[in-house]
């Protein structure tokens, strides 16, 4: 009996990550692979910081889908995966297996300094190391605290300090509970240790500076969010049910592969990225036409405005530091879809190599969205309506205080909304839904904040932004591709514009890297058009395109000398455009913890390649400011 063959881009399987770490830890040494490289792996002071998928080149994936819907022998591709370890010493070691033939193929250890992701393993143990410290608990008592079981540690990223290369440090904003399950974050203590997970120390104890002679009275009263404790919830509404007695209209096939409507694509999910899209198509007439070979939200960065040290180094990079994988809810656990739903696992690891599954990760499901086009003729009454309905991928990640759940949405119509809802906000090219608790700090009684809002006596939440970037190659009616900036301007006055009403659409190609670094300009309708050169729509006689269309978002508000600015570069420009590189993969860079910058898209950009007629990638940032209202906590 034969196994079926999986798809290149099927996710790693529970086998395949187990078989992963056995070939690595019982590998022996080789020329490629010295004896004190492998050895140190072998050791049980490993830890497996992540293991996924090392998916196939853009090329490999082309060939492969081409012989598929041509119906010819499939080309190999080899099944990877890709392993980032981290040493009893720190070291950080990177490994490609092939998990078919359960042989290395590569093997190296980084430079040094250099710090993978938090993983969730990570963020227990440092609120492990941090309750257990002598230093610590005796904080904690000054502030009138002694039960270890109510201190609680939300471990934070520290951004870059010069003084702790080759550490592993991660900075802990300290919270205390009145019982099992209060809302911390209505009592925020005043001081922050640094926890090094390398030595698995508290290395320092930081005094914030609410923080004078003594410590600041911590607010006791509590504001809870849980439904056992609210006096009465709302009785005013009705049920509300959404039924499809035939089924959903979506099928699943070949694994990951969605056929909805008009469109088809695949998805897949790792631990850095969450959800990701691949091969996105639109079928006209029976061709199917391609829109996107890969898209992905590629990082995301949350700086606060808060000057004080160490509120500086508030700048959390959701993806690069922590992974929206490995933050994923089970939607066994709540999920805000209804209807006919479709449910998808998700396979990841801990610490030690050990895969487990995130049962109900990703969410499938069809909405009603309203009318999608209607007209009545006035003359004689007759109406014509279609109605709008939309596919939605999603999922939901908790980082640390903080839920976002993130959309992909496909329209009837042929849009793509890939969306981002944060709290009472919709960002619609992106839907992301973030909710959960505000990161909350001490302030006296007497005070009011400066950079913050009070929420409630003596609680303060910072102004503070979330900015987001998404990843888009391009692959309209084919893979070379070419991007324009559209803006709608008002004409001269003249001859041609006697009565002064006029105006025009100015466009203007990016023709390379360095000319990208855009900004959207709301007030004149700027949107940027992605097209292909080498095909025509019949009906405008101009080539065929997709319309990226953004919303009038902030760009990250930082200063250009600071370290967050240089940090996440990303952030301070709407729209970023690159050739196609299969080793450009991340906008802020491939290891952001504790990096001190200027890597991803400045280093990407600086050779200028030509963006006419090529392969391209679109890097879109969008994101909010938020100003907290008391009406935000808990």
């Amino acid at each position: 009996m034969t196994v079926a063959k999986l798809h290149p881009l099927e996710p790693l399987t529970e086998n395949e990550i187990t078989r992963t770490v056995n070939v690595l830890k019982t590998s022996h040494s080789s020329a490629e692979h010295p004896k004190s490289l492998t050895t140190r792996i072998s050791q049980d002071t490993t830890i497996f910081n992540a293991i996924s998928l090392l998916e196939p080149t853009k090329k490999k994936l082309v060939e492969y889908e081409v012989a598929k819907l041509a119906g010819r022998e499939l080309p190999f591709v080899a099944r990877e995966a890709l392993v980032t370890l981290i040493l009893a010493d720190g070291c950080v070691v990177e490994a490609v297996v092939d998990v078919e033939t359960n042989k290395i193929s590569s093997l190296k250890e980084l430079e040094h300094g250099l710090q993978p992701p938090l993983t969730p393993d990570d963020c227990l143990q440092v609120e492990k190391i941090a309750i257990e410290d002598d230093g610590v608990l005796k904080e904690c008592a000054k502030c009138g605290f002694t039960n270890p079981s109510l201190i609680i540690c939300d471990p934070w990223s520290v951004g870059y300090i010069p003084e702790y290369e080759g550490y592993r440090i991660v900075q802990v904003f300290m919270y205390v509970k009145m019982h099992e399950d209060d809302n911390q974050y209505a009592h925020p203590l005043d001081f922050l240790p640094l926890v090094d997970l390398i030595s698995k120390k508290v290395v320092k104890i930081e005094y914030l500076p609410e923080r004078k002679l003594a410590p600041v009275k911590v607010p006791l009263k509590e504001h809870n969010y849980m439904e056992k404790f609210q006096p009465k919830l709302s009785t005013t509404l009705k049920p509300l049910d959404i039924i499809q007695p035939e089924g959903p209209s979506f099928k699943i096939v070949n694994g990951s592969e969605i056929s909805w409507h008009k469109f088809k694509l695949r998805f897949s999910f790792n631990h850095r990225e969450g959800l990701v899209l691949h091969n996105v198509r639109w079928v006209d007439e029976g061709v199917e036409r391609s829109i996107l070979h890969r898209a992905a939200l590629n990082e995301m960065v949350v700086p606060y405005g808060d000057p004080r040290a160490p509120y500086n180094r508030k700048t959390a990079f959701d993806i690069g530091d922590y992974g929206l994988g490995y933050m994923a809810n089970s939607l066994e656990l709540g999920c805000d879809c209804v209807g006919e739903i479709k449910y998808v696992d998700a396979v990841l690891s801990n610490n030690k190599g050990e895969p487990y599954v995130i049962k109900n990760a990703i969410c499938i499901h069809e909405e009603d969205t309203g009318i999608v086009w209607k007209h009545t003729e006035y003359r004689n009454g007759k109406a014509e309506v279609r109605r709008n309905r939309k596919l939605v991928l999603s999922f939901i990640a908790t980082v640390v205080n903080y839920e976002y759940a993130f959309y992909y949405s496909f329209f009837v119509d042929g849009t793509i909304s890939v969306t981002t809802k944060y709290r009472q906000f919709s960002l619609n090219i992106f839907d992301i839904k973030a909710t959960g608790e505000l990161s909350t700090n001490v302030i006296a009684d007497d005070e009011i904040p400066a950079y913050g809002v009070l929420v409630a006596d003596g609680v303060n939440a910072q102004y503070h932004q979330h900015m987001f970037n998404i990843r888009l190659d391009f692959a309209v009616d084919g893979h070379n591709n070419s991007i324009s900036e559209l803006t709608s301007l008002p004409m001269e006055d003249g001859p041609e514009n006697p009565y002064g009403n006029g105006f025009f659409v100015q466009e203007t190609p990016i023709t390379s890297e360095m000319m990208s670094g855009r900004m959207a300009d709301p007030a004149h309708a700027r949107i940027w058009k992605i097209y292909n050169p080498s095909k025509i729509n019949p009906v405008t006689r101009k080539p065929t395109a997709w319309k990226l269309m953004p919303m009038a978002t902030p760009v990250l508000l930082a200063k250009d000398n600071s370290s967050i600015a240089n940090r996440a570069v990303f952030a301070t420009k709407h729209l970023w455009v690159t050739k196609f590189n299969e080793d450009e993969k991340w906008a802020a860079g491939t290891y952001i913890n504790q990096n001190k910058g200027g890597e991803g898209l400045p280093k990407f950009i600086e050779s200028d390649e030509n963006l006419e007629n090529t392969e391209l990638t679109v890097w879109h940032t969008f994101g909010v400011t938020h100003i907290p209202r008391a009406e935000d906590f808990p």
